[in-house]
């Protein structure tokens, strides 16, 4: 056996490392090492497994050193998560921390994974002029998919006057992915982009957007035509249409449900009389004035939504935080769910309570 400087290694009986001025003893079988006194309190060596198996005793690895921490401070552009120093994707949404890192880019694996052969492709390769694919079914040197906060759009870049895409990014929070991209293109063709959420829910969207101003001129329009729809139809439409049909001698009691003689009669009423049939199209006007104003809050909702995202971020970076301590972009910025669960109970009670009321 090799001479073994057992220095520092600890006795087996004892557990006191040894020092070099020690007595030392080692196994003549296996040549496990033992302070003299030790060995002879036991007797004989604590390593009969090694004797069986007919091994030689061997001094334990040298402690692994510590891994040391690396410093936290990169910060994301896009959601201010801080990352290590040489980082160059945020780890919480992957947005690029360098200016040589592209979005959604990923660091290539070491190794080349073994290729993959399609179903129905030869064990010799791809189908002739095509490229071949990865054990994971992509072509080699496509990047994986990422998920980008940003749609693509660079936080950095200036969307207005002071303002960035990242900062935009801050104060809008949710469906940054959707909304970034948007604010790019208007910005840079001068165009509106429709939004079918500010189409389908209006002045109920504004304020869940916490668009505010607009958001209430826009729901109390919506509320003064409908109720205007529902006067219509109940005190103006209904008894001219009652009328017509009394006028044509049709029995009111079995619905409307004309002969061709009194379909003429009504023609003829209607014609003499443009009042009534005014007052019987009033309320399909009334949905019409109702629509156009949710086709304006759709064509024009974005470019609203963009221009409060300005304002509001032009005031915060004007604000003075230590008097106004609510202007930052997390207080002012996401999405207000309460407003949006109160507009539903709102919109159910409007259009299943007030009908009958009237």
């Amino acid at each position: 056996m090799a001479m073994i400087d057992f220095t520092g290694i600890k006795c087996p009986v004892c557990g006191v490392p040894f020092k070099e001025d020690d007595d030392i003893v080692v196994c003549p079988q296996c040549g496990a090492p033992y302070h003299r006194d030790c060995y002879a309190q036991k007797g004989q060596c604590v390593f009969p497994e090694l004797h069986q198996a007919g091994k030689e005793w061997a001094p334990p690895p040298p402690p692994k050193p510590p891994v040391s921490a690396e410093v936290k401070d990169r910060e994301c552009p896009a959601c201010g998560c801080l990352n290590a120093h040489s980082a160059m994707f945020c780890n919480r949404c992957g947005a690029a921390l360098t200016e040589g890192a592209q979005p959604g880019q990923q660091a290539q694996p070491h190794t080349q994974p073994p290729p993959y052969t399609p179903y129905g492709a030869s064990s010799r390769g791809p189908y002739p002029g095509q490229a071949p694919y990865s054990s994971r079914g992509q072509y080699p040197g496509a990047m994986p998919f990422a998920f980008d906060p940003m749609g693509g759009v660079t936080p950095a870049d200036t969307l207005d006057s002071g303002v960035s895409y990242g900062d935009a990014s801050k104060l809008v929070k949710q469906n940054t992915a959707y909304y970034m991209p948007v604010f790019r293109y208007m910005k840079q063709t001068g165009r509106n982009k429709f939004s079918f959420s500010a189409f389908l829910f209006s002045g109920a969207w504004m304020l869940y957007r916490k668009q505010y101003k607009q958001g209430a001129v826009i729901t109390g329009l919506m509320l003064v035509i409908y109720l205007l729809y529902l006067s219509s139809s109940i005190f103006v439409a209904t008894p001219a249409l009652m009328s017509l049909m009394e006028q044509a001698g049709m029995d009111v009691t079995r619905g409307f449900a004309p002969t061709s003689e009194q379909m003429i009669v009504i023609s003829q009423l209607l014609t003499e009389n443009p009042a009534l049939y005014l007052k019987i199209c009033l309320p399909m006007l009334c949905l019409l004035l109702l629509l156009a104003l949710m086709l304006f809050t759709g064509i024009r909702g974005n470019k609203m939504y963009m221009n409060h995202c300005i304002r509001t971020v032009r005031q915060v970076k004007a604000a003075n935080l230590a008097d106004y301590p609510n202007m930052t972009l997390d207080a002012k910025g996401g999405v207000n769910t309460s407003v949006a669960v109160c507009m539903f109970v709102c919109y159910f009670l409007l259009v299943n309570v007030v009908p009958l009321l009237l």
